[in-house]
């Protein structure tokens, strides 16, 4: 599959370098030869555009690389935003680079022609590869026979998958196991029908999909392949296991699988920061009327300090001092130690009620932002103490802090918060960790934006 689906991946990326280069030849065309005629008097040299073209097409692919567009063969949609953010970057780059480029000046016309007719030429270049292939496979060409081997939880979520990519071309001639035990496949037999089945099904590859609580099993599954010549490939049973950013590592040669890792690492570490800067300063900026007029409606409302301090747990269980707007009393907390605020909650002041269920009382965390404590977007930061609790309560909530905590998060826009299912809250947690990406940040702002400062819960 990997081998067969690189070679398809490879002619897929030249086609898109030379559909990209076909977009700019096509939108010099367009600007100063096929409309506007009457304004274009004396057109500029064709090698003034020609000469930049080979620069234009690396810049793409880099680009496209960086998208992820090649990593695998995707469903439609998600091919779609891959393209979609992939050349949305290149065409920023390219602006941004036109602007230390002096020795011509490009047409801006030009350049808005090429920016559609890019996005255009590749995505009619890549629906026409897709219904090429389509039409191949329909005809029984560039198809892998495969085999599978196990009939638990983890061959059932394999066949599955297959069934929603049929672009890989895999064909299912069945599964084998001790007793018939899954849906969507044949059932062709135990492990001792392996050889025999192999041979009569024409079978290419095996695929060895045993749940961990049949390992035991892979011996016999390997005394009944010892002969055959068909590839082996082996799917790792984590449906059992939580899995965070799940990837294949290399040690000298010996093959590691990371089932629980931060998604921040590397260059997405520095950009999340980044981001996390630039959010804060402009945040601070944004909201600097209200850290004038709140401080001075809280000590006229009130008595005590504006601000108010708390001990939250952030990355790796690291604890620090988050900061908001003072919006309860002083002694709140001396009767009933560290509990959630509730409907009604009487310990908090009149300005501290409107602060809260306007998410006001938040806004000091930006300066928490930009101390690195915490980041624009992530699990909402709890205290130690109700931690210590909710860990043994709750399975796996200990690995939210696998991110920096955030002032907004998934669970929030989601509408979980405040007095809510913690169980459910985790949930969306976690699937943001899962599925983390800048994108997916700034999604979350933009809904926090909508509908995440007024809640019904927050209170």
């Amino acid at each position: 599959m990997i081998r067969l689906s690189q070679i398809f991946i490879s002619l897929l990326f030249l086609l898109d370098l030379a559909l990209v280069g076909a977009a700019w030849l096509f939108a010099y065309e367009l600007r100063f030869h096929w409309h506007n005629r009457p304004f274009v008097s004396d057109p500029p040299l064709f090698s003034a555009y020609l000469d930049p073209l080979p620069l234009i097409i690396a810049l793409a692919g880099v680009c496209s690389l960086l998208s992820g567009l090649y990593k695998n063969l995707m469903r439609s949609r998600h091919e779609a935003w891959r393209l979609f953010k992939g050349y949305g970057l290149f065409l920023v780059m390219l602006l941004g680079l036109s602007f230390f480029y002096r020795d011509f000046s490009f047409s801006r016309v030009f350049a808005l022609h090429f920016a559609w007719s890019t996005l255009l030429f590749l995505a009619t270049g890549r629906f026409a590869a897709r219904m090429f292939l389509a039409f191949v496979r329909r005809k029984g060409k560039n198809l892998l026979h495969i085999l599978v081997v196990g009939g638990g939880a983890t061959a059932q979520s394999f066949l599955e998958k297959i069934a929603a990519h049929p672009g890989l071309g895999l064909k299912v001639h069945g599964y084998v196991a001790p007793t018939t035990s899954l849906k969507g496949a044949l059932y062709l037999g135990k492990y001792r029908d392996l050889p025999l089945l192999i041979e009569q099904e024409g079978v290419q590859q095996v695929y060895i999909a045993v749940d961990a609580k049949d390992q035991s099993d892979l011996d016999e599954i390997s005394f009944h392949l010892r002969e055959s010549l068909a590839d082996l490939f082996s799917v790792p049973d984590i449906q059992h296991s939580l899995n965070i950013n799940p990837e294949i590592l290399d040690l000298e040669g010996m093959p590691i699988l990371a089932l629980r890792q931060s998604p921040l690492s590397g260059w997405n570490r520095v950009l999340k920061r980044l981001f996390d800067l630039f959010g804060a300063l402009v945040g601070i900026v944004l909201f600097s009327p209200f850290f004038l007029g709140l401080p001075l409606w809280i000590k006229l409302t009130s008595k005590g300090p504006v601000l108010y301090r708390q001990e939250r747990t952030g990355l790796d269980g690291v604890t620090f001092w988050m900061y908001k707007f003072r919006s309860m009393r002083m002694d709140a907390e001396q009767a009933t130690g560290a509990v959630w605020a509730k409907a009604g909650d009487e310990r908090v002041t009149p300005i501290g009620a409107l602060m809260r269920k306007t998410s006001l009382d938040e806004i000091p965390q930006f300066f928490n932002v930009f101390k690195g404590n915490m980041s624009l977007v992530g699990p909402r930061p709890e205290r130690p103490v109700l931690i210590e609790e909710f860990k043994k309560e709750i399975p796996n909530y200990m690995l939210r802090h696998k991110m920096k905590a955030g002032i907004t998060g998934w669970a929030q826009v989601n509408g979980w918060r405040g007095n809510t299912s913690l169980e459910k809250r985790i949930e969306y947690d976690i699937y943001y960790l899962t599925n983390w990406s800048l994108w997916f940040d700034i999604k979350i702002l933009l809904l926090t934006l909508v509908k995440g400062f007024v809640h019904p819960n927050a209170y």
